[in-house]
This record gives C-alpha cells, structure tokens and sequence, in this order.
C-alpha cells in the first residue's frame, strides 16, 4: 500500500499492487480461519529485523529509491517462496495446501517486483543493486537471530 501512494502516477504499478493488496488481505483470512480451526490464538509481536535492515540499504534519491525498493520487495517475496515451500513440505496435509498456494503467490509477486524494475531500469543498474542487496538479504535470512521468525535464520541460544 505503502508503495501505491509513495508512487501514485505510476498507474500500472498502482493497480497491480492493489491486486496484490487484495490476494494479501485474502491470504491473510485465510490464515486466520485456519488459525481458528486449529485453535492457534494471536501473539502480538515485534517487527523483525529482517524487513527493517533491508530498508537502511534503499536510496533516499529518486528514482534510485523506486529501484531499490522494487527489488526489497522481490527478495522479500522470494525468500517467502523458498520458506513456504521449505515448510509445506512438513506440514500436514491440511496446512500443506495453504502454504503451496502462498508459495505460488509469493513466486508471483517476486516477478511482479522485478518486471516493473525492469521497465524503468537498465539490466545492469539492476544487477549491480540486486548483487548488493541480495548479499545483505541472505546474511539476514542465515545468521543467528534473536527471535525465530519467518525470515530469520537460526534463533540464538
């Protein structure tokens, strides 16, 4: 959403992140009813620190920021593809089927980011800032964390 008004004139950006708003919310209900089957109450938590760092390395200067911006989103959706599909794996068949449907999704939503980057931007000023930031990214995603969350890597003690 947050990109729907940084960047309102972009209209094709505009209406396909509000697609993806709305695949968000339906995958959130249907979490939520499977949490309510499952008797899984809410726990209110703290914002990791894998979403929080990636952003210290986005540029401040348009339009380096859009660019920077399009390919956090796109690693954050991949590493959610590669977990989802990770976990299902797992997971009983009753929670499998959900997290193969939201791997599909994030697998989607990854292309989105990086085709709308590669409409405004050169393939090698892309490449140069996806190889830097992804190299942030998987550090995140890998090393020891305070909290185990989905993006985390191994929790601490």
């Amino acid at each position: 959403m947050a990109l729907i008004f940084a960047y309102p004139e972009d209209r094709a950006l505009s209406v396909a992140l509000s697609r993806l708003a709305r695949e968000e919310l339906k995958h959130f209900e249907q979490v939520e009813r499977l949490m309510k089957k499952l008797d899984v109450p809410f726990r209110r938590m703290k914002p990791g620190r894998y979403a929080s760092e990636l952003r210290k390395l986005v540029r401040t200067h348009e339009p380096k920021r859009k660019l920077d911006l399009m390919i956090v989103h796109a690693l954050i959706e991949a590493r959610s593809c590669e977990r989802f599909r990770l976990l299902a794996r797992r997971l009983p068949e009753s929670v499998r089927d959900l997290y193969e449907q939201l791997e599909r999704s994030e697998a989607r939503h990854f292309e989105l980011y990086l085709n709308f980057a590669e409409r405004e931007f050169p393939a090698e000023e892309i490449a140069a800032r996806l190889d830097l930031i992804a190299v942030r990214e998987a550090e995140l995603a890998t090393s020891s964390d305070g909290e185990l969350r989905f993006h985390s890597g191994v929790p601490q003690g």
